[in-house]
């Protein structure tokens, strides 16, 4: 049975979280704000692994093994699908080290990759320089909500060269939320790799990467999942893992033997060098509080907060143009608004001086949407939201 956030588990929500009291946070597609006890673990194993030595350092990487396991049964993986990261701009970067030159169609053309028109900006600058290096030639689809249009826009691109897709589950700029499981099955009959971008996605609905069937996945921690910076997440399939490349090789990667040969499974692709495995072992916490509401509570809430903000925007079409599937399946706890009549120029001057007068943190989405993208977190209130109607209605005329 799934849950519901009452009155008492949002209250508890917004008292372990002292910032809210201080600002209108309504940017959590940006960053999220981890809970005191998620802090307050993250604390404590910091100074338990540093002051305890290397016994204590090791006792801290196998609750960081646990959380990573953790983590893969939470998204539908197995346990040697899944490896840590940095963050998802580390793990994005993983797209590098596709084996290229296997993948041409001929040894004089570089490989052709679809890419879809709704990328983050990261995502965009990794390709473009494989582009730039003569690896791959980019190729631009339409991403939609309708998986009909998108699989018509993938097939009048597609080409005889055509070897990764690339596409977000989440789009970072609008919340639209494409079917990756759609996508991922068209790139699997034509032997074409699929590589989603989930750091948006992680955190907010079910995910279950097994049935969507893709072969590269990524994410991160502190978004959606709430939880400390500095934890990325790297899923590969177990059927594909040998296709991609690890970036380094040390400990952790490696079997320690001659000749030198990498470890079996997604661990691989996860350096376990000196690292702050407190990081990642506090991603235990991170689950203990996402879980502590109950299956399926934090999405329920997310999902109100989100139909609730678009219906007050649909109810104001002279003031605002929402930019963003209305079905909860085809959106996210993120929605876009335009402003008829102003420029990204005035929408960042407002949203620059909304930081700093009336600590209201927002964030402006530039060309060609020229909007601000609104986050929904659990924590978040129908009344902060009326809150920012009022500041765009006395401040931005």
């Amino acid at each position: 049975m799934r849950a519901n956030m009452n009155t008492n588990d949002i209250a508890r929500a917004r008292s372990a979280i002292p910032v809210l009291s201080q600002t209108l946070y309504l940017n959590t597609g940006t960053s999220g704000l981890p809970a005191q006890p998620v802090v307050e673990k993250l604390l404590e194993l910091t100074r338990y692994s540093e002051l305890g030595g290397l016994p204590a350092y090791y006792e801290v990487s196998q609750q960081a093994i646990q959380a990573r396991n953790r983590l893969a049964k939470f998204l539908g993986a197995a346990e040697d699908e899944l490896a840590f990261t940095w963050n998802a701009s580390h793990s994005l970067n993983s797209a590098m080290w596709l084996r290229w030159d296997a993948l041409r169609a001929s040894p004089d053309k570089p490989v052709d990759v679809l890419i879809s028109d709704h990328e983050y900006p990261t995502t965009d600058m990794i390709f473009d320089y494989l582009q730039q290096v003569g690896k791959i030639r980019l190729i631009r689809y339409k991403l939609s909500p309708d998986a009909t249009e998108v699989i018509e826009s993938l097939n009048a691109n597609v080409t005889d060269a055509s070897r990764v897709l690339v596409a977000s589950h989440v789009c970072c700029n609008t919340g639209l939320r494409a079917d990756v499981k759609a996508i991922s099955a068209w790139c699997r009959e034509r032997g074409i790799a699929s590589y989603i971008d989930g750091a948006q996605a992680a955190g907010q609905f079910n995910i279950d990467l097994h049935d969507i069937g893709c072969d590269i996945y990524i994410s991160n921690g502190h978004k959606w999942l709430y939880g400390p910076n500095g934890v990325g997440l790297l899923y590969v399939r177990k059927d594909f893992i040998e296709q991609l490349d690890p970036p380094m090789v040390g400990a952790g990667t490696i079997v320690w033997d001659h000749p030198i040969k990498w470890v079996e499974g997604a661990s691989r692709f996860e350096l376990q060098a000196t690292r702050p495995v407190q990081v990642f072992a506090t991603m235990n916490a991170v689950l203990d509080w996402y879980e502590s509401f109950g299956p399926g509570a934090i999405e329920a809430r997310m999902r109100e907060l989100s139909d609730y903000f678009k219906r007050r925007v649909l109810e104001q079409p002279e003031r605002y143009r929402l930019i963003c599937p209305l079905p909860w399946e085809q959106s996210s706890a993120m929605a876009s608004i335009q402003f008829p009549g102003k420029t990204i120029k005035e929408i960042g001057e407002f949203v620059g001086r909304m930081f700093q007068e009336k600590k209201a943190i927002l964030r402006p989405v530039g060309e060609p949407f020229d909007a601000i993208r609104m986050s929904m977190a659990y924590y978040n209130t129908e009344d902060e939201y009326e809150q920012f109607f009022k500041l765009c209605e006395t401040e931005f005329k």
